[in-house]
């Protein structure tokens, strides 16, 4: 059983904290969100624009409070550097997925794969079971993150997700399972 806490999780370490959104982030998260490679390899909308960054930052708690989604903001030196969130969570199932975006001056620092790692052992903290992501193929930067957070490459899924231009195209999913202690 996931042992959801009752408040949206802070989760804080010398590098990064990880917090609920605020709707002051706005701001930040329409500018970050003009970024071509955020563009390329999510599906936030297109134009992406403040009144999106609003509404999106509002639906959090909410996706939170009914258990569909742990989203955070990432934090380095009091500047938004990232978005990490766990969704598509099957709660019976003990399983969800991770998603992320990385402000472009904040690329290649290692920080992506911190907040996934940080996320996901909080998330089997409170008992999800596994922890998957998919990425295109041609998202290299992806996967390394993940390689790097300890996620492990399972297989090629084909004509699993829709490019932008509406044309199908593979993805590739990636898991983590938590460490699990065998009692003799």
């Amino acid at each position: 059983m996931i042992s959801w806490p009752v408040s949206e999780p802070v989760l804080v370490d010398q590098t990064l904290m990880l917090r609920p959104w605020d709707i002051q982030d706005a701001g930040h998260v329409t500018q970050i969100c003009q970024d071509p490679g955020i563009q390329e390899f999510t599906t936030v909308p297109l134009p992406y624009t403040r009144e999106i960054a609003d509404f999106w930052i509002k639906s959090r708690s909410k996706s939170y409070q009914d258990r569909n989604a742990i989203s955070l903001a990432g934090i380095r030196n009091g500047e938004l550097v990232l978005s990490v969130s766990l969704h598509n969570i099957k709660e019976f199932d003990h399983v969800g997925e991770i998603g992320y975006w990385v402000s472009p001056a904040a690329r290649g620092e290692g920080l992506a794969a911190h907040a996934v790692e940080m996320l996901t052992n909080f998330a089997f903290g409170i008992g999800f079971r596994r922890v998957s992501a998919l990425t295109l193929p041609e998202n290299s930067a992806s996967q390394k993150t993940l390689v790097k957070a300890g996620f492990e490459m399972e297989t090629l899924l084909r004509d699993a997700m829709t490019k932008r231009d509406g044309s199908q195209t593979n993805s590739v999913i990636f898991s983590k399972f938590p460490n699990v202690k065998i009692e003799e």
